[in-house]
């Protein structure tokens, strides 16, 4: 059983009837329009409603707790629904690994329509607690898919005539000067050593954003955000 806890994705949750949410749990004492919205979202999907003097941290004193639901939508689903677009955005994270970084990319992936997520079965961060409480609710609006090799699956997208832009630091494209095609694939890399030689090789083009402080390089969610901002509007 998974548990979800903060007002944001538990809202989500209850509002997402492919869930089978087993019970809604709020501390004692929590009052308010907010908490009223979530009784009233249980109260419609005949969701048990449970009280408890225990906070769990960071909850906000707010808890579902789902039995066997997948986030992950079957790669060949995905790719046939890519193939009818015109105009598209996928982002793949190469071994991403901290569960914060992968919550937020979510988020400004949402924000940004970014068609799909992919990201490798092996060496990568998987969807928890954490990666659903930080991604604040948009994990419930963007698809994520695991592949087995991701410059197999760079080749596929290729094949439907993506583009693809890998994020790296030493690269020479500043990313704001870039006339970008209606159809990208944007790469972005693990945490520590970013993207991988093998699955570099594959992107088209790698492009940098540039820095002027003292510390040369950004954290991998705040990147994502920037380069998606510029890339969608354009």
């Amino acid at each position: 059983m998974e548990r979800i806890i903060g007002v944001n994705p538990v809202t989500e949750a209850l509002l997402n009837k492919e869930k089978n949410i087993e019970k809604l749990e709020l501390y004692n004492g929590l009052k308010g329009e907010t908490v009223q919205k979530l009784k009233e979202l249980a109260s419609k999907r005949n969701i048990k409603i449970f009280y408890t003097n225990k906070k769990i941290d960071n909850s906000q004193g707010v808890a579902v707790y789902i039995s066997n639901f997948d986030y992950y939508k079957d790669f060949d689903e995905a790719y046939e629904e890519l193939a009818s677009k015109d105009k598209s955005v996928v982002l793949i994270l190469d071994e991403i690994q901290d569960p914060r970084n992968f919550g937020a990319i979510i988020r400004s992936a949402e924000v940004f329509k970014v068609d799909l997520i992919l990201i490798p079965e092996r060496n990568s961060v998987r969807i928890n607690e954490t990666v659903v409480k930080t991604s604040t609710g948009a994990i419930e609006y963007v698809n994520i898919s695991k592949v087995t090799n991701l410059s197999d699956t760079i080749n596929k997208l290729k094949k439907l005539d993506y583009w693809v832009y890998g994020a790296a630091g030493e690269a020479s494209i500043n990313y704001n000067e870039e006339d970008y095609p209606n159809k990208i694939v944007l790469v972005l890399g693990n945490e520590g050593s970013g993207i991988r030689k093998k699955v570099r090789e594959h992107c088209d083009k790698l492009i940098k954003i540039p820095m002027f402080g003292q510390i040369n390089s950004l954290n991998v969610s705040v990147a994502s955000g920037i380069l998606l901002s510029r890339i969608i509007n354009k």
